[in-house]
């Protein structure tokens, strides 16, 4: 039997979507062809406008789009059990590849182009989680973006500016641990098992933040690295004050912790880059605590522009 190219299923989870979920599916039509699957799971009820724009997108064209839908609304964490589960069920195994793509994003179909290779196949090895760089558009908090789309987008990374574009797990977790919320999982590739082993621990993840962390802190997980051309725009803006998340985010960190002695385990060489880190975390805490200063602030890396 001739297997197909090595591509990843596009797993789009939508959670009160509206126009910017629209906006998501409109970017996919010309995607399509770059993945194996496409998933779009609903966290809504039955009929809900997030599904009447599925099925008008389904209406148009062929696709490969299948949906899902919960019914009622999940909490972030047991919806990212219920599209999992659903892959399981439907013959996906833990080596499969995932992008995970968010809901008020858009897919960069010419970024995935630049990196596949003549037959379809994206660059992707085992043991290595891609994250970023991510290509960006500012969306005022009350109205979407609506400027041209045909000019040049920044970029922005989570590795150093000057490189390496891959580093072993502990150290790129041990950069990222310090920010008080930072990155974006949107486009993130990863094989299926990085959920599952997430799911399984039996320490629960209480919500979705610091999830880049721990799905790139999966143990058969060895690399994080970044492509050369974003496959994924995020609509977002490096100006916004996001630090006041940080409570919440570090709710997620006591769960974070236990995930990382669970990874140190395995891989005793990481114990030295995520002490450091966690070092770092606790001395920022310790001085807000006392002085109401200190904490970090987030260190948003402009790497270059990228065309649209």
């Amino acid at each position: 039997m001739v297997s197909g190219p090595l591509q990843p299923i596009l797993v789009l989870p939508v959670y009160r979507g509206g126009a910017k979920f629209e906006r998501a599916l409109r970017s996919i039509r010309n995607a399509e062809q770059h993945f194996s699957r496409i998933l779009i799971s609903l966290n809504s009820e039955r009929d809900s406008p997030d599904s009447q724009a599925v099925q008008a997108y389904l209406s148009h064209a062929d696709s490969k789009i299948e949906f899902i839908q919960s019914g009622t609304e999940l909490p972030w964490m047991s919806h990212q059990y219920f599209w999992l589960e659903h892959l399981e069920r439907t013959g996906a195994t833990g080596d499969q590849w995932v992008y995970w793509f968010a809901h008020d994003d858009e897919v960069k179909a010419s970024g995935i182009t630049a990196i596949t290779d003549a037959d379809g196949n994206w660059p992707l090895q085992p043991g290595t989680i891609y994250l970023g760089p991510w290509a960006m558009r500012p969306d005022e908090p009350d109205r979407m973006y609506d400027g041209p789309t045909d000019i040049a987008l920044e970029s922005w990374t989570s590795f150093p500016i000057q490189g390496p574009l891959e580093l072993p797990v502990a150290e790129w977790i041990a950069e990222q641990f310090i920010q008080p919320t930072y990155i974006n999982m949107s486009g993130c590739i990863t094989q299926l098992r990085s959920f599952q082993q997430l799911r399984d621990f039996r320490r629960q993840k209480p919500g979705g933040m610091r999830i880049e962390m721990a799905t790139a802190a999966a143990r058969f997980n060895l690399n994080v690295a970044e492509f050369p051309e974003p496959v994924v725009i995020t609509y977002s803006c490096a100006a916004s004050d996001r630090t006041k998340y940080a409570k919440v985010a570090r709710q997620d960190d006591r769960h974070l912790v236990f995930w990382l002695l669970r990874y140190v385990a395995a891989h005793p060489r990481a114990a030295l880059p995520l002490a450091r880190a966690c070092a770092i975390v606790l001395n920022y805490h310790l001085r807000y605590r006392l002085t109401g200063t200190g904490l970090q602030s987030e260190d948003w890396r402009y790497r270059t522009t990228v065309n649209p």
